[in-house]
This record gives C-alpha cells, structure tokens and sequence, in this order.
C-alpha cells in the first residue's frame, strides 16, 4: 500500500541546519526540449514547470492554430494517486485560476495541496469542497465567479496555477535524515509514492461536438536528502540599473539543482 510508511505528523527533528528534500518527477508521455517539460499536438502546447517549495503545478497552456479554441475547466482535473480534484467549482473566488508569467516562482501555495505522504489521500485540515477551490498566484483581489468554459484566441497562452503536490517530507525507518544509508531513494512507475495526472478537455467548437482530451501523466522517480549549502549553491551577484539612472547590486542563490522537472520541501526542524 502507497500510504502505509507515511505519517502526516509534524517531523521533529534534532538538527538546527535546515536539509531539504528534492523531488524529481518522470513522465512516459511528455518530453524535455531546451529544459522544458512539453506536450504537443497539432493543435496545442502545454509546458510545466513544478520547481517550487511544494510543487506548484504550473503549466502554460498554447494554442498553436489559426482558430480559436475552447477549454472545458469541468470536466479538467488534477488526479493525485487516483484522486481527482476539479479545476473548475462553481463559487464565487478570491483569486484566479490563471497564473502571470511572473508568478511561476511563488512561495504562496494553495488550501488544496494534497498531503500524499499521509494516511489518506485527502487534502489538508483547512481542506473543504470550497476550500478546493482556493488557488496561487492570485491575480486580483476581486471576488469573481471563473468562468467553466474559456475561449483561447489563436496563437494565444494561457497560464494556469491551481494546485501544489505536497509540503510533506516523504521518509520511513531506512530512508531518514540519520539513516546511515544511501541520502537519495529512486522509484519506478510501478512503486512510485505518488503519480498524477493532469487531464485537460478542450475544442474547437463552444458547443463540444469534437472534444479532445490530453491526459499528461507524472510519477515521483527519486527524492534525494541535500544540505541546505548544497541547495542553495554558490552566493551570485548581479548589478542592476534603476529608474532613476543609480545602479544597484544584489545578491542571489545560484540553486544548481533547479529544473523544471523538480520540486523540494524542507526536511529539518521548523518544518
């Protein structure tokens, strides 16, 4: 069983240094080019990128025709080890389905993220059928009731952050942050802690008389335990010029385990 090592309690752990766990995600149905996770038809793109605290599931979805495109949210989901979670409910909300292009980097994750290191497959204790409905990357303050079906003009994006994977550390009694063993775990599709779907349903026509649906399948292939000097990597700087014409400088991780097909939690204490 997937859930039987998991515990959805608090770590406690002794060390004061905080250590992170990076999660790599596999795909049978997508492919990496120029470092980015992309599906294609003839008629649409869809490109992800999940690195973030947690997971958030981010992924820029394109019409590549000439005619517009219709995409059904309600009958769109997110599917968590067999546990679907709906893109589209029918309440009013106080922030957006759609994310900007500068919000991919967002700390700020969503009430429905899934704790799929727990016991259950449910979501969180502030988790309910509204709450689902909560998202990142908010766009406005205004409470507005989204929209089910969209329509997406020709060559037109849209770019779409509802839901995060998990803020859980994934550990049992040989994979831990004092085991003495190998610090890096690696899985299959077959004995995956977690895989999930992402299934989107779209047309050419508002009345969905020639729907196609693209289901974008994911699997957790390795967690590995990284310090948090590894993590973060060298200390980069960078100068800046203002509006003002003064020139500033600032200073950056260099995070040399970042990709688009990764995502990371902390696995210390304070987490």
């Amino acid at each position: 069983m997937k859930f039987c090592y998991f515990f959805l309690v608090i770590l406690s752990f002794s060390s004061c240094t905080p250590t992170y766990q990076l999660f790599e995600i596999s795909s049978t149905d997508t492919k990496t080019i120029n470092k980015s996770i992309m599906f294609e038809n003839s008629d649409v793109k869809l490109t992800y990128d999940f690195w973030s605290d947690g997971g958030q599931v981010y992924f820029k979805f394109t019409n590549k025709t000439a005619s517009e495109l219709y995409i059904d949210w309600d009958k769109s989901h997110l599917i968590y080890n067999g546990i679907s979670f709906e893109y589209w409910n029918d309440i009013e909300e106080s922030s957006s389905l759609y994310a900007s292009l500068t919000s991919a980097s967002s700390s700020t994750f969503s009430n429905a993220s899934l704790n799929i290191f727990g016991n259950s497959a449910v979501a969180n204790s502030n988790s309910s059928t509204s709450t689902l409905g909560k998202n990142i990357a908010a766009m406005s303050t205004t409470k507005t009731k989204p929209k089910k079906i969209i329509f997406l003009p020709a060559n037109a994006s849209v770019v779409v952050s509802r839901f995060t994977i998990s803020k859980s550390p994934y550990y049992n009694c040989d994979f831990n942050l004092k085991s003495k063993k190998s610090k890096s775990i690696s899985f299959t599709k077959e004995n995956t802690p977690l895989e999930f779907r992402n299934q989107i349903v779209y047309s050419h026509d508002d009345k969905f008389n020639n729907k196609t649906s693209i289901d974008n399948s994911f699997y957790i292939s390795s967690i590995s335990f990284i310090s948090q000097k590894l993590f973060n990597g060298e200390t980069l700087t960078s100068k800046n010029c203002n509006l003002d014409g003064t020139k500033s400088t600032a200073t950056y991780n260099e995070l040399p385990y970042k990709k688009e097909n990764r995502f990371y939690v902390k696995a210390s204490k304070g987490w």
